[in-house]
């Protein structure tokens, strides 16, 4: 029976070379639970323009490294499709390798992309600051926005491309540098389809609930219903009265 079981778990990681990276984002949400409960009292995730102290760990490192957890665990599952295209072209030995080069290379963009976003943390505190004194919701603006953009031409256009790859060199240095540029790519496609929800998550300061609800509407559209367009703009239009209702309660 234990033979039998080690043996359908094998299958199992080699029909779904991506479950490493499933798992890697699985755990994150655990986390993401963990500290939700942790903190019962907050009803929100502070992100980099929520939480501005005077320390250097403060202003800088910790807003990075909550950014890039929520990359992880919202974006990583959405290139499942394209970790299976890379291990499917390349030798078993090096697999675990390439996929750490993969995901290094994908990381680096949404890192500058979260940077830039940091950089721009004044402009939205004082955008924010201007829309409620109009006595109005920035985080409905924000995601009524993106839900405009969610059905724009370019973006489906842009999520059609994803995934998409070209077979990588096998052997030597040459194929670690084909790997981290498909990575690279790839991770520029994500940002141009699904930047407009991370910008409008930040902006409205996102709880839990939300960032799981974008999670499950990106990774069915991508993976799923990619032919169902309003998918995406129906879950940031009920977002958007989400936020009216919180902001005028």
């Amino acid at each position: 029976m234990l033979t039998s079981t080690l043996k359908r778990i094998s299958y199992l990681k080699v029909a779904n070379p991506h479950w490493l990276i499933i798992l890697f984002a699985a755990l994150l949400w655990v986390y993401y639970l963990a500290q939700q409960v942790g903190f019962s009292g907050e009803a929100h995730l502070h992100h980099a323009h929520h939480n501005m102290h005077h320390s250097p760990e403060t202003i800088f490192f910790r807003p990075v490294l909550d950014w890039m957890i929520m990359v992880y665990a919202m974006m990583l599952p959405m290139t499942s499709g394209t970790i299976r295209a890379i291990v499917n072209r390349i030798p078993v030995a090096r697999q675990s390798r390439s996929l750490l080069i993969f995901v290094l290379g994908y990381s680096l963009i949404w890192l500058v992309f979260g940077l830039v976003l940091f950089s721009a943390s004044k402009w939205v505190e004082t955008l924010s600051s201007l829309v409620t004194q109009a006595n109005l919701s920035i985080g409905a603006l924000a995601y009524l926005a993106a839900g405009v953009v969610s059905n724009a031409d370019f973006r489906i256009r842009l999520l059609s491309a994803c995934g998409s790859i070209w077979a990588p060199r096998i052997v030597g240095y040459k194929a670690d540098l084909d790997i981290a540029k498909i990575g690279i790519i790839e991770g520029i496609k994500c940002v141009q389809t699904c930047a407009h929800i991370m910008v409008a998550m930040y902006i409205a300061g996102h709880n839990l609930m939300q960032m799981a609800v974008l999670t499950v509407a990106l990774f069915y559209e991508k993976s799923r219903y990619r032919n169902k367009e309003d998918l995406l703009r129906n879950t940031c239009f009920f977002i958007a009265i989400w936020e009216l209702a919180i902001f005028y309660q």
